[in-house]
C-alpha cells in the first residue's frame, strides 16, 4: 500500500513529465498494435497467394513470369523496402517468376518497353506512385510505362499483356480508382499485389494528348492546369507550415495577382452516341483487318484485296476527320481552373463513355478558392475540378494557351510545359489487373 501511495505522490509532484511518460506509452502501445495487425494482415494475404502457389504446372508449360518496374526513389526512398516487405512475398508464395527492374534514370523504363517481348513476360508491374513532381527526379516509372506500352509498335503485346500497379508513392491516384480509397497503404500494396496473383483484368480507357512533332503522351486520370494545380505544387515549399501548409498554399494564391485565370482557345467536337459508337466501330475494324499470310491468301491473292480494303478504309477515315473538323466548336475561354478526364472516371456509371472537359468560374472570390481548396483537401475519391464548374462531353479537344507567361499542364501528377495539344480518348486499350468482383447481394 506504501508503494501505491509513494507512486502517486511522484506522478503528482511531477506531473509534466508523467503526462509526457502516459502519452508515450500509449502511442507506443498503439504503434506496436497497428504493425501487429499489418503482419497478420501479411500473412493472410500469403496464405492466399499460397494455394495459386500449390497448383499443378501442366507438362510442357513454364510459371507465370512478371517483369516488376520499381521506382526506388518513391515515397522518399522507402518504395523498395515497402514492396520487398509486403508485395513481393505475395508474388514469390504464388509461384510467380519476379523479374524486378530497378530505375536508375529518367527514361529507362520507356526504352525497356520497346525491347520487352511477349515471350518475355506474361505481366508488366509498376511499382511506384503516379509520378507527381512532389517527389524525386525519377519517380515517373507509372507515367513512363504507360507510354512506354502505347508506343509499342507490337500491338499484340500491348492488348495481350496486361499492366498492374503496386502503389508505392505518395498520391497513388490511380490505384485509388481501381482498388478503392479507403484502404490503408499496407492492404492497398497487398490488395495490388493479390489482384496480379488472382489474374483478373479489365479493360481501362486511355487518354491520348498529341502535340504534334512526335511530342504524343497518354495518360489514364487526365489533365489538369490552373489555380489549384499550381497551389498543390506550390505546397512543399511552405514545409515551415507544418500540418497547416495545406491550407496555406490556397491562402497564398489568394493573395497573389488576381483574378488567376488561364486564357485559352478550346476547339470540342460534341461527344452524342452516334459518333462514340462510330469509334467503336472504327476500331474494331482496324483489329479484325489483319489475316495472317499463307499459301491459300497468296494463292487467291487475298493479301492485294486487303490493301485495297484498308486503302478504301483510310479514305473513309480521312473523310470521316474533315467532318469532324467542321463541327468542331472553337470559343475563347478565361477560367481558373481546366480539367480533361474521361466520363466514367468521375461517374462509372455514365451512359456515354467519353472525354469530359471541366471549366471552371472566370472571376472567383477568394474566398472562394480558399474554401475550395480546404473542401479538396477533405475529399477521398477521385475528382477533378469542382462541382460546381461547366462539364462538356467531348469526343475530342484542341486547347491552345494564349498566355506569354509560362504555363504548366499536369497530366497524371507529371508537369508538361503548356503547348498546343489534340486530346482524343482510347476505348478500352490497355487490361489492368483488379479486384476480384463482389458476388451481388440480395
Amino acid at each position: 500500500m506504501a508503494f501505491v501511495v509513494n507512486t502517486a505522490k511522484t506522478l503528482r509532484t511531477h506531473w509534466k513529465k508523467s503526462t509526457f511518460g502516459f502519452c508515450l506509452a500509449v502511442y507506443g502501445v498503439k504503434y506496436v498494435n497497428n504493425k501487429h495487425n499489418d503482419n497478420l494482415l501479411r500473412r493472410e494475404y500469403c496464405d492466399e497467394a499460397r494455394k495459386y502457389g500449390h497448383e499443378k504446372i501442366e507438362l510442357g508449360h513454364r510459371p507465370r513470369r512478371v517483369t516488376v518496374f520499381l521506382n526506388p526513389a518513391a515515397r522518399e526512398g522507402k518504395a523498395r523496402k515497402l514492396f520487398e516487405k509486403t508485395a513481393a512475398p505475395i508474388l514469390y508464395v504464388a509461384g510467380i517468376e519476379v523479374n524486378v527492374v530497378a530505375t536508375e534514370y529518367e527514361g529507362q523504363v520507356k526504352n525497356f518497353m520497346t525491347v520487352l517481348d511477349t515471350e518475355d513476360t506474361d505481366a508488366v508491374i509498376v511499382a511506384g506512385g503516379d509520378g507527381t513532381l512532389l517527389e524525386f527526379y525519377f519517380s515517373s516509372v507509372f507515367f513512363q510505362a504507360v507510354t512506354g506500352f502505347l508506343r509499342k509498335e507490337d500491338r499484340d503485346f500491348s492488348e495481350n499483356i496486361p499492366l498492374g500497379v503496386i502503389p508505392l508513392g505518395k498520391t497513388n491516384r490511380f490505384s485509388k480508382i481501381l482498388f478503392g480509397p479507403d484502404l490503408d497503404e499496407v492492404k492497398m500494396i497487398a490488395e495490388a499485389a493479390i489482384a496480379v496473383v488472382r489474374a483478373v483484368t479489365k479493360k481501362v480507357d486511355v487518354i491520348k494528348f498529341d502535340g504534334g512533332e512526335g511530342k504524343t503522351i497518354y495518360s489514364l486520370c487526365g489533365l489538369e492546369v490552373g489555380a489549384y494545380r499550381d497551389a498543390e505544387d506550390r505546397k512543399s515549399k511552405y514545409w515551415y507550415f507544418g500540418p497547416l501548409k495545406h491550407r496555406w498554399t490556397y491562402v497564398r494564391t489568394a493573395m497573389k495577382d488576381w483574378p488567376p485565370v488561364i486564357n485559352a482557345q478550346v476547339s470540342y467536337l460534341e461527344a452524342n452516341e452516334e459518333n462514340m459508337a462510330g469509334e467503336d466501330e472504327v476500331v474494331g475494324k482496324k483489329k479484325n483487318s489483319g489475316q495472317s499470310w499463307s499459301f491459300f491468301n497468296f494463292l487467291f491473292r487475298r493479301n492485294q484485296r486487303d490493301a485495297k480494303w484498308e486503302a478504301e478504309q483510310k479514305a473513309k477515315e480521312e473523310e470521316r476527320r474533315k467532318e469532324e473538323a467542321a463541327q468542331m466548336v472553337t470559343s475563347d475561354v478565361a477560367t481558373v481552373e481546366m480539367t480533361v478526364t474521361t466520363s466514367t472516371l468521375v461517374d462509372s456509371e455514365a451512359p456515354l463513355k467519353s472525354l469530359q472537359m471541366g471549366l471552371g468560374p472566370s472571376d472567383p472570390g477568394k474566398m472562394d478558392v480558399i474554401r475550395e481548396g480546404s473542401r479538396r483537401m477533405k475529399e477521398r475519391g477521385f475528382s477533378m475540378g469542382s462541382p460546381d464548374d461547366q462539364r462538356l462531353l467531348a469526343k475530342k479537344i484542341h486547347i491552345e494557351p494564349k498566355e506569354e507567361e509560362e504555363r504548366w499542364f499536369n497530366i497524371d501528377g507529371e508537369a508538361f510545359e503548356a503547348m498546343p495539344v489534340d486530346i482524343t480518348l482510347l476505348r478500352n486499350k490497355l487490361n489492368f489487373f483488379c479486384p476480384q468482383p463482389q458476388p451481388a447481394t440480395s
